[in-house]
């Protein structure tokens, strides 16, 4: 992936920091898109609380989310004069099915016609949406092609695959350790040379999700004010790197 498509991904992801638009987040299974949105609600200083709404369910199920979504939240959604208010995460939106897309657009419409707002408030709601991107397509399983239902999310952030960002690795690893430190009340101190090199050398196939859970596995071996060494590394990452070896001798 070139330079200019990760700068463009850093610039917008500034620029949903600042701004309350609602947005898309969009990429491969375990990119991070959960990850980007509690790191732009940690970072707004309007936002109160991260309230999730899953679509990763069939259709009955997701009738019982919209339930909970019309009756708890659509007013506080459009309530712009709220001084501290929500942020909205729509879970996999891709499955969203198209009945209940209409459902929602409408009732949202509805509302913001009440409380008179102008397009540009109409879009400045706060939510956030994530869809996944399979060999360069979105999902195609409910049909999500609902133009009127996109145009709550003036705002589309492409969020590259790990194995594109490898500069940004350190830093990833430094802040999933700070979060799963203070998760279980631990106070591991870091990473040795030689398991970043690992972690630098291995492609990371299902992104942020599969770091994560390998960070979280390797403090569990690993005593308070101690480095995460090789040893504790799993199998896959010590192979990869091997293997790397053999194809460069």
């Amino acid at each position: 992936m070139s330079n200019s498509k990760i700068n463009e991904f850093h610039k917008k992801l500034d620029l949903a920091i600042t701004q309350p638009l609602n947005m898309i987040l969009e990429g491969e299974n375990g990119v991070g898109k959960e990850y980007f949105a509690k790191l732009i609600h940690d970072r707004r200083n309007w936002t109160k609380d991260f309230i999730i709404f899953d679509w990763e369910c069939d259709y009955s199920s997701q009738l019982k989310v919209l339930d909970d979504l019309f009756k708890n939240h659509l007013t506080k959604i459009i309530d712009l004069s709220n001084q501290k208010r929500n942020t909205y995460f729509f879970r996999r939106i891709d499955l969203l099915n198209s009945k209940a897309q209409l459902q929602i657009y409408e009732l949202l419409e509805n509302e913001s016609k009440r409380f008179g707002l102008s397009r540009s408030q109409f879009h400045q709601l706060g939510l956030i949406a994530s869809q996944e991107k399979k060999n360069g397509n979105g999902n195609k399983k409910n049909d999500f092609t609902f133009g009127h239902f996109l145009e709550f999310f003036p705002l589309m952030i492409k969020i590259p695959a790990l194995r594109h960002r490898k500069e940004e690795l350190f830093s990833l690893m430094r802040t999933i350790l700070e979060s799963v430190n203070k998760k279980q009340n631990r106070m591991v101190l870091g990473f040795s040379i030689d398991a970043f090199c690992l972690f630098s050398d291995y492609d990371w196939p299902n992104n942020i999700d599969e770091l994560g859970s390998e960070i979280e596995r390797m403090l569990t071996l690993t005593r308070d004010n101690d480095l995460i060494k090789r040893q504790v590394i799993s199998e896959r990452l010590i192979k990869h790197q091997k293997f790397l070896e053999l194809t460069v001798m």
